[in-house]
Formats: structure tokens, C-alpha cells, sequence
């Protein structure tokens, strides 16, 4: 078929050049990629974005998404989303070298048969080595898509998102980023959104983020508009998330939280899977990227809904990302996440060599104590959060119990 009349579309992101060009809708590419068709690395999420004069009455529900073509001739189907100003984007990570290509699909004709090209290549930073997965050959432990073994030692920085948000770039989040990089820490836990705490409520010193600055969605924690996103807020997590990727540190992300004030949309409503689509839309595409369904998930009491919810995330994950479920105990034991979740994530506060003995003898998946102990702050033993903490020597040795029984752990701060 021969291209339309439309202008090709020249847009430079990073040191890329975006390639767009319309072909008739649903129709890729035959002919060899053009010789400025962008080279993205293997693994680096690329945005690809698609501007139009329409004006849907809402543009975060105009359905937007592309049919992404391998170098082998598979495909996949990726979410877009509305990024603000008119544009919508798909942000797409090749996980192979060779030529890739895509067309979108909309039910907005501008936005409908649009295609790109881009080639996927050698990937030159170090600490990236494709998604994370279970190692099914040890399947206790963890492997990478390009055979590299991972170890991991999470740090909880549930409010990491909420650090610089009045600031231009990423000043305080690289500089911890970077120590905790430099002290051997490759998983950070971080909430989707938080809102406030009800022992720390308000601005109560200078270290409590909560309220946070940008909220996720338009509106109020109290009045919100679950149908309308905040691009703002979510730029400035697409900014963190690659942060943490450029160190080759997972984003362990919390999609849901019960103790954190936050005005969640009505669970199983069409606003509901609005989000979680758009946070598989957003970062999907990120090799670095876990999902867990909630904090704490045993403060949500419909196991069937958790298990919908987790289903729902399987189906529209198309780079397959490890999912979890934080501290629910009951139902883990159950089996009730077995064909659902990758690994166990628990939150075991004595037994700690026991406890892990026996979640690894009951099925065969990796399992992490992602809260065994809080060290208390520098000022000494009565700097504490929740009124309890323990000396850097007991929580190293509950570490010391958790990894010598085949574990992985996860620090928590206080």
C-alpha cells in the first residue's frame, strides 16, 4: 500500500530521532526501516507520541493503544495513555535487537493507523539486564532475561515519589538513590500514590511528605475525579522510575494502599481499571518495574476481588512484569495466589529462619521478608515511627536468619 499524503511527523526525544509516518490503518511496514529510524536500546523504554486537533470531551478515556510487531514477526498489544497538551504516546522498550515496529489503534481517526519504526540495539548501560524473573531452573531464586543472577535487597522508600517535586530535576532522589546503589541495595518499594498518615498527620516537620504536592489524579484527595489523571504528578514518577532503572534498582511498586488516607477509585469500577491500565500503560515498558497488588493487602478483605484485580493486571501486562501480594498471609498459605503471583512478599516480624523454612517448603517460588525490623534513627534508641525499633546489630541479625534460610529481605527505616 503506498503511504498516505499525511507529513511525516519529526519529533527529537533524548538523542533519538522520532520517526512517524501514517500508513493505511492496521498495515505494518514490508519495506527495510528508513536510514533515520530511531535506535533504541534494548530494554530502555522510548515514547512514540501522536498529537491531534480533536478535543474528546475526556482524553484519558479515549481508548489508545498499538499493536507492537518483534523482530521475529510476534506482536503484542500496549496500552497508550494521554500525557497532557494534546498528546498521546506509547512507550514501548524493544526486549530484542533487530527491527521493530508498531500502528496504533483509536477510536479517535487521527489517532487510529499511525505507525512507527525503530530499531532495537545493544544496550550500553551495565546495570540494565532486561525484566526480572523467576529462575525456573533454581525457582526460589530470581535470574534476569539475559541470564544474570539477582540477589535481592530491597530498601522500603515507600514516599521516594514525593521527594523533589518542587524541584526542576531529581537533586535529592539521585543523591539517595546513589548512596543506597553504593551500599548494595537493588530494590526499592515505593507506593503508586500515598496520601497522608493518620499518626502523622499533616506537615508535621519537614522529613513528613504527606500531604504530597501533586496529587495522581485532577481534583482533591477529597473531591476526586478518578476519569481524569494528573499528568504532573505522573511525570514526575516516570522521572523516578527511570532514575531508579539508570542504577539498575528495581521498582518494587505498590499499586494500592489501606493505611495512607488515599481516596482510592470503587473497587471492580470502570475508573478502577482506568488506573491500574494507565500504570501498566506508564511503566510497563520499564525492565525494572514489580507489581504488588496493596500494602498490607490483608486489610482488604475480598479475596476475590484481589484475585480479579491480579488477573486483570496479568491480561494487560503485555512485557510480563513479576507480581505480588504484600502481607497477606492467610490467603498465601491458602494457595489462593498461587497461579497469580511470582513470589511471596511478606512482612514477618519474629521466627524469622522458621517462618521462611517453611513458605519455601510449601511451594517452590522465591519468598522475601520485605519488613522484618526497624532500625531506630540517628538520634539513638527513642528515635522512633512507630514506637518501636531495634539497634542496626538486631536487624542485621534478623537478616542474617531470613537470608541464611534461602530469603531475600528488604530494609526498613525508621
Amino acid at each position: 500500500m503506498p503511504l498516505s499524503n499525511s507529513k511525516y511527523k519529526m519529533k527529537t526525544r533524548n538523542r533519538f530521532c522520532l520517526f512517524v509516518f501514517l500508513l493505511a490503518p492496521g498495515i505494518f511496514a514490508a519495506t527495510a526501516a528508513p536510514a533515520n529510524t530511531p535506535a533504541v536500546p534494548r530494554w530502555e523504554p522510548h515514547d512514540f507520541s501522536f498529537a491531534t486537533k480533536a478535543q474528546p470531551p475526556n482524553p484519558f478515556l479515549v481508548e489508545f493503544s498499538a499493536t507492537v510487531r518483534k523482530p521475529d514477526g510476534t506482536t503484542f498489544l500496549l496500552p497508550g495513555f494521554f500525557d497532557g497538551n494534546g498528546t498521546w504516546k506509547v512507550r514501548v522498550a524493544p526486549t530484542a535487537e533487530g527491527q521493530w515496529s508498531l500502528v496504533t489503534k483509536s477510536d479517535v481517526p487521527e489517532l487510529h493507523g499511525q505507525s512507527a519504526v525503530f530499531t532495537g540495539v545493544k544496550n550500553p548501560n551495565p546495570n540494565v539486564h532486561g525484566t526480572l524473573r523467576v529462575d525456573k531452573a533454581n525457582p526460589h531464586h530470581f535470574i534476569f532475561d539475559d541470564g544474570t543472577r539477582f540477589f535481592m535487597q530491597g530498601y522500603e522508600y515507600d514516599w521516594l515519589w514525593a521527594l523533589d517535586m518542587d524541584q526542576p530535576g531529581l537533586p535529592t532522589v539521585a543523591q539517595s538513590l546513589d548512596i543506597l546503589a553504593r551500599h548494595g541495595f537493588n530494590g526499592v518499594i515505593l507506593n503508586s500514590y500515598a496520601h497522608d498518615t493518620g499518626w502523622r498527620k499533616g506537615k508535621s516537620s519537614p522529613d513528613d511528605y504527606g500531604p504530597p504536592l501533586l496529587y495522581a489524579w485532577q481534583g482533591s484527595n477529597d473531591q476526586p475525579d478518578h476519569r481524569r489523571m494528573n499528568p504532573a504528578y505522573w511525570q514526575h514518577y516516570d522521572r523516578v522510575v527511570a532514575a531508579l532503572n539508570e542504577r539498575g534498582i528495581q521498582a518494587h511498586v505498590l499499586i494500592k494502599v489501606y493505611n495512607k488516607q488515599v481516596n482510592w477509585p470503587k473497587r471492580r469500577s470502570a475508573e478502577e481499571q482506568l488506573f491500574f491500565r494507565w500504570l501498566v500503560a506508564r511503566y510497563a515498558a520499564y525492565p525494572n518495574v514489580i507489581w504488588d497488588f496493596s500494602k498490607e493487602a490483608h486489610n482488604e478483605k475480598d479475596l476475590a476481588y484481589k484475585q480479579g484485580m491480579l488477573k486483570f493486571l496479568r491480561e494487560i501486562d503485555p512485557y510480563h512484569h513479576l507480581a505480588t501480594v504484600h502481607d497477606d498471609d492467610q490467603a498465601n498459605d491458602s494457595g489462593a495466589y498461587d497461579e497469580l503471583t511470582d513470589y511471596r512478599a511478606d512482612q514477618q516480624h519474629g521466627k524469622w529462619h522458621e517462618v521462611i523454612l517453611r513458605q519455601r517448603q510449601r511451594r517452590a517460588w522465591p519468598v522475601v521478608n520485605v519488613e522484618f525490623g526497624y532500625e531506630h534513627g540517628p538520634k539513638g534508641t527513642n528515635d522512633l515511627t512507630y514506637r518501636v525499633g531495634q539497634p542496626p546489630e538486631e536487624v542485621l541479625r534478623r537478616a542474617w536468619e531470613i537470608q541464611m534460610a534461602g530469603g531475600y529481605t528488604a530494609y526498613y527505616y525508621t
